[in-house]
């Protein structure tokens, strides 16, 4: 009778024992899915953490007189590491067709003129992303944004202007520009300033445009600030060196990527501890199953003895335990999938309510849960075996028999 054969009628004939081994087997797979799921989950949103958090290095000029220039926001924007940019200039312009607001009756020339901010993506970088401005009406600019301006509720209404409208700005050399107004912002601290104030230094004056406009206005100038954003936040020192290679010694290279460690720091102590019930679960799973396996196959020692003497093959012994105990864990293993699947919601609501990762964190069960737990739960199953056939595997058959008659 093959060995295959012989190990499957020794599980429907031991129902007991294999109920009990089918018991063990399900409560150990079940622990080691489970933190599967958990540590699987953990590494998905800690790659979304990576996107969410914009990490980022910085790079500002420390000479007015040598401004970042298009070529260096260029070569930074190619370098492999970085997914996209934000320039940011800052010039005064003119108003051909308006006025800035202002109480001061100055004839300067700073009290013609309005403050110029330009960004390539405001909902990433600027003051509405910290929310220390608030937008009241529209949409703030973003990459797609061309020839747009963002401005101030008390210029709008003093100028009668509102969203879509349009209106000119002009250089300190007579070149115009028009812009589209895409929305309206408070500050906050528009009735707490100084009357005196110039018109350049006013809130109400401070106009957002994109870079599109900026560059026809004041290419040749550049930009006072430039942030590199990364989905890989480990790659940020290197990354700030590659900068400071570009810009030589006119700007300085700072990085950022607090929100990611603030957000990092509760998932790795979820990774820690779940990495550690995962450990501890093999290493209970093994001793457990080898010492049952251990205490069965002791019974076993005489007709595994009457086999070796009629002229089977050691392997062949061994492979008949590894197949029965196999087919219990595949059917533990089946069992604990749906006990996974059953539980997942439950594991998440545990998760999200003892510890914030300020990110969404999602239990399933995937391929790669119950191909990690073939790889583990196959070990204790080998491991197991192995160490219960050992007694049988090193002695003579004869000595067996001998000292199983005495």
């Amino acid at each position: 009778m093959p060995f295959y054969q012989r190990g499957l009628l020794y599980l429907t004939r031991k129902r007991a024992k294999s109920i009990l081994l089918l018991m063990i087997f399900l409560f150990v797979n079940s622990m080691i899915l489970g933190t599967n799921m958990i540590l699987h989950a953990a590494q998905s949103t800690e790659a979304a953490m990576k996107k969410k958090t914009k990490a980022k290095a910085v790079c500002e000029m420390t000479d007015a007189g040598q401004p970042v220039t298009e070529e260096d926001a260029r070569g930074i924007g190619n370098l492999d590491a970085v997914t996209s940019i934000n320039r940011m200039g800052q010039q005064a312009a003119y108003l051909p067709e308006l006025l800035p607001v202002t109480g001061n009756t100055s004839t300067e020339a700073d009290n013609q003129k309005v403050s110029l901010l330009s960004f390539d993506d405001m909902e990433t970088d600027s003051p509405f992303a910290d929310q220390s401005f608030r937008l009241t009406e529209g949409r703030l600019i973003g990459p797609e944004s061309r020839y747009c301006a963002v401005v101030n509720q008390g210029f709008a209404q003093a100028n009668e202007l509102k969203v879509g409208d349009t209106f000119s700005l002009e250089n300190e050399e007579g070149k115009k520009t028009t812009v589209e107004i895409i929305g309206e912002y408070l500050a906050g601290n528009e009735t707490r300033q100084e009357k005196e104030n110039l018109a350049l230094y006013r809130q109400e004056n401070q106009v957002y445009i994109d870079n599109t406009a900026y560059l026809e206005l004041f290419g040749e100038k550049g930009f006072y600030k430039l942030s590199a954003y990364v989905s890989q936040p480990e790659l940020l020192d290197s990354l700030a060196g590659e900068m400071q290679e570009i810009v030589g010694e006119k700007a300085e290279i700072t990085t950022s990527d607090t929100l990611y460690q603030q957000m990092k720091a509760p998932l790795t102590q979820i990774t820690r501890v779940v990495s550690l019930m995962r450990l501890l679960a093999f290493g209970t799973g093994t001793a457990v199953v080898s010492l049952l396996l251990c205490m069965w196959m002791r019974s076993r020692q005489k007709e595994m003895a009457v086999f070796l003497s009629m002229g089977e093959g050691k392997s062949v012994i061994f492979w008949q335990a590894l197949l029965e105990s196999a087919v219990v864990f595949l059917l533990a293993l089946l069992g604990a999938c749906v006990l996974g699947t059953a539980a997942s919601g439950w594991m998440q609501e545990l998760l999200l309510a003892t510890v914030d990762t300020g990110a969404s964190l999602t239990v399933t069960l995937q391929a790669g849960d119950i191909a990690q737990l073939l790889g583990i739960g196959g070990a204790v199953v080998g491991i197991g075996v192995l160490l219960s056939l050992i007694p049988v595997l090193r002695s003579n058959p004869k000595d067996i028999l001998s000292r199983m008659e005495g």
